[in-house]
C-alpha cells in the first residue's frame, strides 16, 4: 500500500474530488481525517470507508474560521501526534463577472480558497516538521491561466498556485514537499456553478465551449484528480515540490 499507516487530513472531503481522495487514500492504507461543514455527508463517507475496512474520522469544521481550523487540528494531533499528509482541498467557485461581485462574495471566495489552506498548513506544520511530509493544495487551471467565467476565482487560485511555490521553498529544509493539483472542469456537484453562475447563462453552450478546448474531449472525473493527489501524497513523488500539476485533459496546453 502506498500510504500505509500515514495520517492524512483532507478538507472538503464530504463530496466530489475530496470524497474520491478520501476513499482512495484509505484504500492505500492511510488513516483519513475528513474536514467539512457538511456533517451528514462527511459521516456517510466515513461509514463507507469503514465498511471497506479502512480507517477514517470526520470533523465538522468551518474552513472560513481560523479558530475552528485550529480547534480541529488540536483534536487530530492530540490523538496521533503527527500528520503525514495534508490536502487543502476546500474551495468555492465564487461570484462571476466583475459587475456581479459584492464585497461579501469576494471575501468568502478568498477566505475559503486561500486563507483556509494557509492557516491549516500553519497549524499542521509543528506536527510534520520532525518526519517530513506532503502538503497538497487544490488550485485550478484558473490559477494557471485566466478564467473566462470568474476573475475572482482566478485571483484566489492564482494566489494558491504562488503560495505553493513559496511554501515549497521555505519548507524544503524540513523534508516537507508542497504541490498542488490544478483540475480542469470536473464532473462534480460544483460543475454547474462554474458553467452557469447567472440565470441567463446557457450551461450547455458554456460546456460545449469548454470541451472544444479540451484535447482529450471530456470533463475530468473526481477520480482523475484524486489519483493525481495520491501520486503527490505518496513517496513516488519524493523529489517533486513546488509544482502546480494540471489535471485538465490538455486544456491549458
Amino acid at each position: 500500500m502506498r500510504l500505509q499507516n500515514k495520517v492524512a487530513i483532507i478538507t472538503a472531503g464530504a463530496s466530489g474530488m475530496g470524497k474520491a481522495g478520501a476513499k482512495l487514500f484509505s484504500k492505500e492504507g492511510a488513516i483519513v481525517n475528513i474536514l467539512d461543514i457538511n456533517e451528514e455527508s462527511g459521516q456517510a463517507v466515513v461509514e463507507e470507508i469503514e465498511a471497506s475496512g479502512g480507517k477514517a474520522h470526520f470533523y465538522r469544521t468551518d474552513m472560513t474560521s481560523v479558530e475552528d481550523i485550529k480547534a480541529t487540528v488540536d483534536k487530530i494531533t492530540d490523538k496521533y501526534r503527527k500528520i503525514d499528509i495534508l490536502w487543502n482541498h476546500a474551495g468555492t467557485p465564487g461570484p462571476g463577472g466583475v459587475d456581479q461581485v459584492e464585497e461579501d462574495g469576494f471575501d468568502f471566495a478568498l477566505d475559503l480558497n486561500v486563507k483556509s489552506g494557509f492557516f491549516l498548513t500553519k497549524y499542521v506544520l509543528p506536527f510534520m516538521k520532525d518526519n517530513g511530509g506532503s502538503i497538497i493544495f487544490t488550485s485550478s487551471i484558473s490559477g494557471l491561466v485566466g478564467s473566462y467565467f470568474s476573475p475572482v476565482y482566478s485571483t484566489a487560485k492564482g494566489g494558491v498556485s504562488n503560495m505553493v511555490r513559496a511554501l515549497a521553498m521555505s519548507l524544503g529544509e524540513h523534508k516537507i514537499r508542497v504541490n498542488s493539483v490544478c483540475p480542469g472542469f470536473t464532473e462534480t456537484p460544483m460543475l454547474k456553478e462554474f458553467l452557469a453562475r447567472d440565470e441567463d447563462d446557457d450551461m450547455e453552450a458554456n460546456a460545449n465551449k469548454v470541451l472544444s478546448r479540451v484535447p482529450l474531449g471530456r470533463f475530468a472525473y473526481a477520480e482523475d484528480v484524486a489519483n493525481a493527489a495520491l501520486f503527490l501524497a505518496s513517496d513516488e513523488s519524493v523529489y517533486i515540490t513546488g509544482v502546480n500539476l494540471p489535471v485538465d485533459g490538455g486544456y491549458t496546453a
